[in-house]
């Protein structure tokens, strides 16, 4: 009789479904409690129908976050249920007895998991169809559908990562504290670096790019705007991915590794690794912020707190793994402990003392094609004060306000907020290299120095000033609308009624002329023309089926008498409010 090799074992299906089916039904009450329940709610109001169905969108909306919410979670749970048994030894020893391969229960199991996911979404998915079909909102269909395959390739995301983790640890609870580490470490620990990096490098811009988001799928599905169908199936492919090495660790996983906090060597190395780095960077930096200087000087106390950091990283994460307080007897310990403070060292050492030369770094002239300035805002940003040099002179005065901004401390003020600097007070420059590098650097400056004056009369410069406007008012606006804000020690910053300009040809034409005469710098905290009264321009672009879809905002000067001319404004005419009697 030929022996046939099973991949699959309904019996072991069956029994899951039974075993855990009160599991199955919390879930699919609680999608139920917080997806159509609230769209039925708000279908049933009893406004007109088109407000009706802009609540009802606006509910679908939200619910794409609380799906994948409820997948994250989700993930864990279905995995430690599916495969719980791996972290006992009585249950390991039985169901390895059993006359099924590895590859038999891991794929029964796995497949188990994904219904019990696949399953309620679908319920919820047919609950919200209904909803919309008994008040005759089928056009809403299709973003139904649309939630409910993004929910199912978050699953599978989050469902890869959280069966990695369970054939990672012989402990449930370990599991799941590696399941959140693969979520979230790879973003926070260049978080971290970047923290230390920022308490040692002079002009360093601590940012936290889209790119660096994408580190952690949880955090680029729900906190990052962008193309999102494109990273849920890069994301669902990563789950898959990691689906099929943990099918591999299930492989060679030793049954007699049940109850151990890591099952394999390599992991626990990276366990105490990871942990360690985690701890020192985190420690060291929160230590050094709370009680470092006022002056925002954390690097001076960092290597003391970090160390102590690092000790207790390393110590605890050998008691974790050998499961034992007696790791101060280990030697290897100990080593591994010294290897991890000459990192350290080495690691602020080399930030401290610019020992690549990163800090002192200023591109050469002739390797420069354009240079871009800006002091409030951030990079993009309409309303931000971005100009940009490509004259010879220009560039020569932002490098020699880099030179004394790296040299001269009189200038470059150390930062003393959270994440190292004043925002309100710093000067962005980014650097255009030739064959298409790009150079960025932030520096707190000192407004009475000689090479900040300098920088700042580039903001007034007629011809930068003209390009700035040319570029903002190069859209096909439809509506220009001005408003007056000015402040008063009594009633604080208030703002005028609006005044509304429609022929932007007449606008642009003004602004631009304004700027050429030298009457309408950029508006930044370096010019000396700025005032507490400011005159604002919101520009807006409207489509007639849903409104505005375009809008900016553009500060003017109390001295562009052509742009003010056209709004009916005249520089004096500022309104002053009545300041009461006192009593």
């Amino acid at each position: 009789m030929k022996s046939k090799t099973s991949f699959f074992d309904w019996n072991l299906l069956k029994k899951n479904v039974s075993r855990f089916a009160p599991a199955w039904a919390i879930l699919t009450l609680l999608l139920f409690l917080s997806i159509p329940l609230p769209l039925l709610r708000g279908m049933n109001d009893e406004r007109e129908m088109v407000y009706r169905l802009q609540t009802a969108q606006e509910i679908l909306d939200v619910s794409y976050y609380t799906g994948i919410v409820f997948a994250f979670c989700a993930a864990m749970v279905i995995a430690s249920l599916v495969f719980k048994y791996m972290h006992r030894d009585r249950d390991a020893y039985m169901m390895h007895a059993f006359p099924m391969t590895r590859c038999c229960q891991f794929l029964t199991n796995a497949v188990s998991g994904l219904l019990f996911w696949l399953v309620p979404i679908l319920f919820i998915g047919l609950c919200e169809i209904g909803v919309l079909t008994v008040h005759t909102a089928l056009g809403l269909s299709g973003l139904v559908w649309e939630r409910v395959g993004q929910w199912l390739l978050a699953f599978l995301c989050f469902y890869g990562i959280a069966l990695f983790s369970m054939h990672l640890s012989g402990r449930n609870v370990i599991a799941e504290l590696s399941y959140i580490a693969l979520n979230f470490m790879f973003l926070v620990l260049p978080m971290l670096f970047l923290l230390l990096v920022n308490c040692y490098f002079k002009g360093f811009d601590y940012v936290i790019t889209e790119d660096l988001s994408r580190l952690s799928p949880f955090v680029n599905l729900v906190a990052v705007e962008g193309d999102r169908a494109v990273m849920l199936w890069i994301y669902a492919g990563l789950g898959l991915v990691m689906a099929v090495l943990a099918w591999v660790l299930y492989r060679f996983r030793h049954v007699e590794r049940a109850g151990d906090p890591m099952a394999f060597s390599w992991a626990r190395i990276a366990f105490r690794v990871c942990f360690t780095a985690c701890l020192t960077l985190g420690f060291g930096w929160l230590l050094a912020s709370v009680f470092g200087t006022y002056n925002g000087e954390k690097g001076d106390v960092f290597l003391p707190y970090a160390m102590i950091g690092c000790a207790l990283g390393w110590f605890c994460s050998s008691m974790i793994v050998e499961r034992s307080v007696k790791v101060f007897r280990n030697k290897k310990v100990w080593l591994g402990f010294a290897a991890c403070v000459g990192v350290l060292i080495l690691t602020v050492l080399g930030l401290k003392y610019d020992l690549l030369g990163w800090q002192h770094r200023i591109p050469a002239a002739e390797k420069i094609s354009s240079v871009e300035i800006w002091t409030r805002g951030d990079y993009g940003e309409f309303n931000s004060d971005c100009i940009t040099l490509s004259d010879p002179q220009d560039v020569a005065v932002v490098r020699t306000f880099h030179a004394k901004a790296v040299d001269d401390p009189a200038l470059e003020r150390s930062a003393s907020e959270l994440l190292g600097r004043n925002p309100l007070g710093s000067v962005h420059i980014l650097y255009h290299l030739e064959g298409g590098g790009t150079m960025r650097r932030v520096y707190e400056v000192n407004l009475n120095e000689r090479e900040a004056q300098a920088l700042a009369a580039l903001f007034r410069k007629p011809d930068v000033v003209v390009a700035y406007y040319e570029e903002h008012l190069a859209d096909d606006w439809t509506c220009a609308t001005m408003e007056t804000y000015y402040y008063d020690d009594y009633y604080g910053v208030s703002g005028s009624g609006a005044n509304v300009c429609t022929d932007l040809k007449a606008l642009r034409k003004a602004m631009l002329a304004d700027a050429a005469a030298g009457r309408n710098p950029v508006i930044n905290f370096m010019t000396e023309d700025t005032e507490p009264d400011t005159m604002r321009i919101y520009l807006e672009k409207w489509r007639a089926e849903n409104g505005v879809s375009k809008s900016g905002r553009l500060e003017i000067s109390s001295g562009a008498t052509e742009t003010l001319a056209l709004f009916g404004v005249l520089p004096s005419a500022a309104p002053v409010e009545e300041q009461p009697d006192s009593d």
